[in-house]
């Protein structure tokens, strides 16, 4: 987070996980529900490849909302939506 982006109110704000994401970077994203979007950012820059990464390691959906401290119930979601395939 750069100086700038300090000194300006409004851009910054806290989401699910705990962690502050910029709302200028965040986009929409048609193909996920709202709900779900409040979550993309937990997962890093590139949240479906990220999931995928995950699954491939052999964790379950439960851990890997634990990890991002996210609910299962997203997880799944997520993983049912861009078929992910591995442990649930």
């Amino acid at each position: 987070m750069g100086e700038g982006d300090r000194n300006q109110k409004g851009t910054w704000q806290f989401a699910p996980g705990g962690r502050g994401v910029s709302s200028r970077v965040m986009s929409p994203r048609r193909d996920l529900a709202s709900e779900l979007q409040k979550y993309l950012h937990v997962l890093g820059p590139m949240p479906k490849r990220s999931l995928e990464i995950f699954a491939d390691l052999g964790l379950s959906d439960d851990e890997i909302g634990r990890y991002f401290r996210m609910p299962c119930k997203r997880v799944t979601e997520l993983r049912e939506i861009w078929k992910i395939d591995g442990h649930t």
